[in-house]
């Protein structure tokens, strides 16, 4: 078990330096890393040295035993045969058929080698499947009341001893923009994740349509609610199935207009392949601007009455930034949307706009 742990440890290292090589190299750790990973490595090897000593100890207790049992009806039969008990024939067919025995009970002894490893892998997978979530997702089909709104009622969340939000209250009515901007670490971020239910609130409640998150259906709440993240994960994949994420089977037309609404479209225009580009893993051949119109196409694609939008234009230039806002502003009406933005001119959309600080209450 301690090999396989080291062993994944290993493999997650080596992945984190090769997504950080940029960094790597811009400020030198390159040595810093390579000595990490050598340590690593050596303690790895040290593990497997261990395992390699246990398993040759044990061929070699088996081996030894199949030797005196050999030698031991050899010599019995030699035994035998000068008692004129036993005649040359089967000397030879007793001392031979004792040794070929032994040939699965050494496979089977040898198994335990093989095993070893192969348990520790599956405890470690079935200790991952054995993990419990910290939010049940309530089962049914995405049938529900239509979207009149949300609301978070005198909610209190942390994470851990921290305290995030306490006593937050905050409606949002149906088809207005609401705003609400910030500093780092005010909890915008943690208030769209309540909305999206990734966390359950601590005390008080988050509504949706007028009923508690908590007690509506998973697929229901996704279907009413779209998440533009501020970091976009792309797959590596074209640019229409990343797209497509948003609504599987969504038909080519529909992609293209969600592009265009997400300002994304003439740049993907510009592309060898246009919407058939693969964006590489990641997402690595795209600039962070690139990947996070792509994110908000997805969103616009999903088509759902709650939009949801953390920092969405933070890494935009100022025309497309406007482009995007004003694509938000001609939902209003039609979509009920809160924009999540550390820039009170972001705001200038918005029907409503609120300021949370640290500790929001």
């Amino acid at each position: 078990m301690r090999f396989r742990s080291e062993f994944g440890d290993l493999n997650s290292f080596v992945l984190d330096s090769l997504r950080g090589l940029n960094e790597t190299i811009q400020y030198g750790q390159g040595e810093d890393r390579k000595k990490q990973m050598t340590e690593r490595s050596e303690r790895l090897s040290g593990f497997q040295k261990e395992l390699s000593a246990l398993e040759g100890a044990q061929k070699s207790s088996t081996n030894l035993v199949i030797l005196g049992c050999s030698l031991g009806m050899l010599f019995l039969t030699l035994f035998l045969y000068g008692q004129g008990s036993m005649e040359a024939g089967g000397v030879l067919m007793s001392t031979l058929a004792m040794m070929g025995s032994f040939g699965p009970a050494a496979a089977l002894s040898s198994l335990s080698n093989n095993l070893n490893q192969t348990l520790a892998s599956g405890e470690r997978v079935l200790s991952i499947l054995e993990e419990e979530p910290m939010v049940k997702e309530i089962p049914g089909d995405a049938g529900g009341a239509a979207f009149t709104g949300a609301a978070a009622e005198h909610v209190s969340f942390g994470y851990g001893e921290e305290v995030i939000l306490a006593d937050y209250s905050l409606p949002v009515k149906s088809g207005r923009i609401v705003g609400i901007y910030g500093a780092s670490g005010s909890g915008k971020s943690t208030l769209l994740k309540l909305f999206m239910r990734f966390w359950d609130v601590d005390a008080g409640r988050v509504t949706i349509s007028g009923s508690d998150v908590r007690d509506t259906p998973a697929k229901h709440l996704r279907d009413m609610e779209s998440y533009v993240t501020q970091e976009t994960l792309l797959f590596h994949d074209s640019i229409a199935n990343n797209i497509a994420v948003g609504k599987p089977g969504a038909s080519m037309e529909e992609i293209i207009e969600a592009a265009k609404k997400a300002s994304v479209h003439d740049f993907i225009m510009t592309l060898p392949k246009g919407y058939g580009t693969e964006v590489g893993e990641l997402g690595d051949t795209l600039s962070g601007g690139e990947r996070q119109r792509i994110g908000i196409a997805r969103a616009f694609l999903h088509d759902a009455p709650f939009i949801l939008l953390d920092e969405p234009t933070s890494n935009l230039d100022a025309l497309n930034e406007g482009v995007i806002l004003k694509a938000l502003k001609e939902e209003r009406g039609q979509k009920t949307m809160i924009l999540v933005s550390h820039h009170r001119s972001t705001m200038n959309i918005a029907d409503e706009v609120f300021e949370m600080a640290e500790g929001s209450t």
